[in-house]
C-alpha cells in the first residue's frame, strides 16, 4: 500500500491562500484607483489653469422669447492665461476677451473703451471657487454617469441634483486626462434645459503662435487696471464702508448664503450678492429712480423693483415668481 504524501496538500492550500491573497489585494486596490464625482468636480473647477488647450465652443442660450447660440475660438495657455475671440453672432463677432492672470480685458480692435475687471485666477475669484464648491458639496447630490465622448475625448459625465426644491441642476462632461470640463448643461428649477455649452472642437498641447496672443493693441497694453467697483466679502464690514444703512432680506431659498457685497457709483449703491453655489440672487439698492419699462412691457423673468423707505430695490434671480416675491417682501 502507497503512502500518503501530507506535504502534498499543505502545498496546495499554501497555493490557493497565496492566490487567494493576489485577488483579494487586487480587490482592495482596484478601487482605491477610482476618483470621487467629487473629486471630478473639483479637479475641474482649477482646469484650465493647469492645461496648453485651443478649441471651438459653441453655447446655446434657451429663452422664453428665442434662442441663440454663441460660437468662440478658446485658447489656454498654464499658468493662467486665456483668451476668447468671438466667432457668432455678428453682433459680438471679432471681440475679445484676454485675461493674463493679474487682469481680465474685454475689448475690440480700433476701439479705444476697454472693460477691464480683475482675473478669473485672482485671489478673489478663487475665494468664490472655493466658496461655490463648499456650497455645491452641501446643496447638491452629486454623482457619475456613465462615460462618454466628446470631441474624440473621453470624458467623465458629473451630475448635480439640487436636494432643495426650486433650485437649478447642471451636468458637467469633464475631460478623463485633463478634467478640463468639454460640455455642460444647466437646467432650472423645473428641469428644462437653459444653457448649454461644448467644445466642438479641443486640441491639447498644440503650439499657439505670439502673433496670435499677442493681436491687443498698444493703447490697451498699457492700460492700467483700476477696478471700477469694490468687492467686500465681509458683511459687516460691507455694513461699516457704505454710505447709506443696508436693507437685507430676512428670507432666502433653501441652501444660499451671502457671498459678497459691491459697491456701485463710489458707493451710493449696493449690490448684494447670495449663492447656493450654481446660481446668484442679487439684490440692488440705492436712491429712488424710475424703472419705467418702454412699451408697457412687464419686467423681465426673474427681475423684481420697489421703491420704499427712500430707496429703490431691485431683485434679481433666476428662480420662480413666488420665491422672488418672498424675498422682496421680507426686506428690512
Amino acid at each position: 500500500m502507497r503512502k500518503s504524501n501530507i506535504f502534498l496538500p499543505a502545498g496546495r492550500i499554501l497555493r490557493f491562500i497565496f492566490i487567494g491573497l493576489f485577488f483579494l489585494l487586487n480587490l482592495m486596490v482596484v478601487p482605491s484607483l477610482a476618483v470621487e464625482p467629487e473629486e471630478i468636480l473639483c479637479l475641474s473647477l482649477e482646469a484650465q489653469f493647469q492645461v496648453d488647450a485651443e478649441g471651438i465652443k459653441e453655447t446655446q442660450v434657451y429663452r422664453q422669447e428665442e434662442n441663440y447660440i454663441i460660437r468662440a475660438k478658446i485658447i489656454y495657455r498654464k499658468p493662467d492665461f486665456s483668451y476668447i475671440l468671438y466667432l457668432a453672432p455678428p453682433m459680438i463677432k471679432g471681440r475679445r476677451i484676454l485675461d493674463n492672470g493679474k487682469l481680465r480685458i474685454e475689448y475690440i480692435p480700433g476701439m479705444n473703451n476697454p472693460k477691464h475687471s480683475s482675473s478669473l485666477n485672482s485671489s478673489l475669484a478663487r475665494k468664490r471657487r472655493e466658496k461655490s464648491l463648499n456650497l455645491i458639496l452641501a446643496n447638491y447630490t452629486i454623482s457619475q454617469l456613465p462615460d462618454e465622448d466628446i470631441a474624440g475625448r473621453e470624458v467623465y459625465v458629473i451630475s448635480l441634483v439640487p436636494q432643495y426644491p426650486g433650485s437649478p441642476g447642471l451636468k458637467r462632461w469633464i475631460d478623463k486626462e485633463t478634467f478640463l470640463p468639454l460640455k455642460q448643461e444647466r437646467y432650472n428649477s423645473e428641469g428644462k434645459l437653459t444653457f448649454s455649452s461644448q467644445f466642438t472642437e479641443i486640441h491639447f498641447g498644440k503650439k499657439i503662435s505670439e502673433e496670435e496672443l499677442n493681436d491687443i493693441p498698444e493703447s490697451v497694453k498699457d492700460k492700467g487696471f483700476l477696478p471700477r467697483h469694490q468687492v467686500v466679502s465681509d458683511i459687516e464690514e460691507l455694513k461699516e464702508i457704505s454710505r447709506f444703512p443696508l436693507s437685507f432680506p430676512k428670507y432666502l431659498p433653501s441652501g444660499y448664503s451671502f457671498q459678497e457685497g459691491v459697491l456701485l457709483n463710489g458707493g451710493k449703491r449696493v449690490a448684494l450678492i447670495y449663492t447656493n453655489g450654481l446660481e446668484t440672487i442679487v439684490l440692488f439698492q440705492g436712491p429712488p429712480i424710475n424703472l419705467k419699462i418702454q412699451g408697457g412691457r412687464e419686467m423681465p423673468f426673474g427681475t423684481k423693483f420697489r421703491t420704499d423707505k427712500g430707496k429703490t430695490f431691485v431683485l434679481i434671480a433666476n428662480i420662480s415668481e413666488e420665491e422672488l416675491t418672498k424675498i422682496m417682501e421680507s426686506i428690512e
